[in-house]
């Protein structure tokens, strides 16, 4: 990270200002010491929640290693769980609450009224890039911009899976560049991370015909998260016994390309069913690939197959 240049116009000696800087932090290290970077703000959380690209678990790490910047009222509860926060969220909000650094009355003293001390700003860290990628991106609408933000990250820390989870995700549905999407969701996965797929989840017996969500392939796992926070299940692709694409039997629209993981446990055996929200066969053909991949551990790039 780019270090503070600062200048130091007037003051009484430098002596003072080494004191008075040993004491900012001796005042601020009781509050941060066991919390990395910037603390994570209410309205960046909601951003991250609402955009779908990142798994509860992602989320959940970022906060305890930067902590939050403000309190779990019964109101942010809410806030929170409408914009998707499951309960690992909400827990890890709670337990993670940052306290603000107790400046005493340093800054208050005669002694430093002449200082003026100029700071160029920080560059952003990790997890700052990943924010202005997902503001960028959903918000402003701009995925070429949110791209350069993740190609940034990755050079910072280039065996962090979250920014290739991201670009995975800009790249399938930002840009429509498959190629791409594919490559940089194995280097996601590769990394620890997941592949994200936006699907419908097809019910086979429920007043809802579907649901919406996100399903997120990772080494040896899949993992759904429904958008109403309904449904959520996970498994091991060792659980899967095979995959079917099936044109006619989904209660989302007719003639609509699903794909159906059939799941064995010993003599049990169930099966379920997602579409692309898109209705990209393709992305489809690209997911189910994933799952089978997992089932081996073995994301080295075969070839793109037609599961029929």
């Amino acid at each position: 990270m780019q270090k503070p240049n600062i200048k130091i116009r007037k003051g009484r000696s430098l002596i003072k200002i080494a004191i008075a800087c040993l004491l900012i932090f001796v005042a601020g290290s009781n509050s941060f010491a066991q919390y990395k970077g910037a603390p994570v703000k209410k309205e960046k959380l909601i951003q991250a929640l609402r955009s779908k690209q990142l798994q509860t678990r992602d989320i959940v790490a970022v906060i305890i290693s930067n902590g939050v910047d403000f309190s779990l009222t019964s109101e942010v509860r809410k806030t929170l769980v409408a914009a998707g926060a499951r309960p690992e969220i909400i827990r890890a909000v709670e337990n993670n609450r940052r306290a603000a650094p107790n400046s005493g009355s340093i800054f208050a003293s005669n002694d430093f009224d002449k200082i003026i001390i100029e700071i160029d700003p920080p560059a952003p860290d990790y997890n700052e890039l990943l924010e202005q990628a997902i503001r960028t991106y959903k918000y402003q609408n701009n995925p070429k911009n949110a791209v350069q933000y993740l190609e940034t990250a990755i050079k910072m820390k280039p065996k962090d899976s979250k920014a290739y989870q991201m670009l995975g995700f800009i790249n399938l549905y930002g840009l429509n560049n498959l190629t791409e999407a594919q490559k940089f969701m194995r280097e996601s996965i590769l990394n620890g991370g997941s592949a994200v797929f936006r699907v419908f989840h097809d019910h086979k017996s429920s007043s809802m015909s579907h649901c919406t969500g996100s399903l997120y392939v990772s080494p040896e796992k899949i993992r759904f998260e429904s958008d109403n926070n309904i449904h959520t299940f996970e498994t091991l692709t060792a659980n899967v016994e095979k995959i079917k694409v099936d044109h006619a039997s989904s209660k989302i629209r007719e003639n609509y390309p699903i794909f159906k993981v059939f799941l064995k446990f010993g003599k049990r055996k169930t099966n379920f069913r997602f579409a692309p929200i898109s209705g990209n066969e393709d992305e489809l053909n690209m997911a189910a690939q994933f799952i089978t991949e997992s089932q081996s551990n073995n994301f080295n790039g075969i070839a793109m197959v037609s599961y029929r």
